[in-house]
């Protein structure tokens, strides 16, 4: 009899515990924790709900983090990226958040607006990989004559608590088109 109270009592909680997990603030079944569902600003939507998934999450930070770069924008690259980011540039060389800082306030780096494209991005609990390549032109020869380059890019970020952070970022550049 005191077995089956026990069982009983374990069954309770474990079932308890389920309920309070799978619902959202909101209220709403999540069955895929790597959804995300917010309530919107706007009550005049139907639904009134958002469903945002990680994959959207980190596609938005790529693109804030692309054109914060591009605009110098050093605020919200110091949101976007973590302390500890190191980088293998497309010259091959390695740069760590200080040389990055360094090399964007001397304006020793000539920033070119470049267009990034995603082609593959992988979560797995706490960091996602995102692979792509990027584009842009620039002036490479002596005679101003403009080539387009791309490049083939890996950025990994480390989620910690709610933020997703920028950690490293592989570039190599595959091509030089006149």
């Amino acid at each position: 009899m005191k077995r089956n109270i026990l069982i009983f009592i374990f069954l309770i909680l474990g079932a308890t515990s389920f309920k309070y997990r799978s619902k959202t603030q909101a209220g709403i079944l999540n069955p895929d924790t790597r959804v995300l569902i917010e309530q919107t600003g706007d009550s005049s939507q139907d639904s009134g709900l958002e469903i945002k998934t990680e994959n959207d999450e980190i596609r938005s930070l790529e693109n804030q983090e692309r054109e914060a770069y591009i605009h110098g924008d050093t605020t919200k690259l110091s949101r976007l990226w973590s302390s500890t980011l190191v980088v293998t540039n497309p010259d091959n060389s390695v740069e760590t958040l200080s040389d990055i800082k360094t090399d964007l306030f001397k304006n020793k780096v000539s920033i070119v607006p470049f267009d990034r494209i995603i082609e593959k991005i992988t979560i797995n609990y706490n960091m996602a990989v995102v692979m792509g390549h990027e584009t842009t032109t620039a002036t490479m020869t002596s005679d101003n004559q403009q080539n387009v380059v791309t490049r083939r890019f890996t950025n990994i970020w480390i989620k910690n608590g709610n933020d997703w952070k920028l950690t490293a970022r592989q570039a190599t550049n595959i091509s030089n088109i006149h």
